[in-house]
């Protein structure tokens, strides 16, 4: 008899703690293939479009901007931005670098507005140099449309 009682609160126990691990598990769960750090988010985006988030920023795939599923990067950048240049946002870094999209990307980097103007500077897998592709401001965010990766920030020329 005890054991039958000890067999019976054992199993109530084990489906109570099922019950509530279940519970308490995010509906935000990173999904499968994507790794992440503080600084750098890795994850596929497919045809169907997606979007990544990493260091404030967001960068959204429309559907059809890739054929293919491909594994994208996105990393916060360190090394700050290149001589000449006014830094009002990080530095981010998209790869793999010169990869082109059949739709446009958005970017949206978030900035510290100094009063002085800023805009998205973007570098082309062929020219390192940064080229200014303006942008539209929402609040402390920069919005942008590029067309193809490497990276960018928001700022001015100095």
């Amino acid at each position: 008899m005890r054991s039958r009682i000890f067999s019976t609160v054992l199993s109530v126990s084990l489906v109570s703690t099922a019950l509530l691990a279940s519970a308490c598990s995010s509906s935000t769960e990173t999904p499968a293939n994507t790794t992440t750090s503080a600084s750098t988010v890795t994850k596929p985006i497919g045809p169907e479009g997606g979007k990544i988030e990493v260091g404030g920023a967001v960068v959204t795939f429309p559907p059809g901007a890739v054929s293919a599923s491909t594994s994208i990067t996105i990393s916060v950048v360190e090394s700050g931005v290149p001589d000449g240049f006014v830094a009002l946002s990080k530095v981010f870094k998209c790869e793999p670098a010169g990869t082109n999209f059949a739709q446009g990307v958005e970017m949206r980097m978030p900035f510290v507005d100094d009063g002085s103007g800023g805009s998205l500077f973007w570098q082309s897998g062929a020219d390192p140099a940064f080229k200014n592709l303006g942008g539209r401001i929402e609040g402390t965010t920069m919005i942008a449309t590029v067309m193809h990766f490497s990276g960018g920030f928001v700022g001015r020329a100095r």
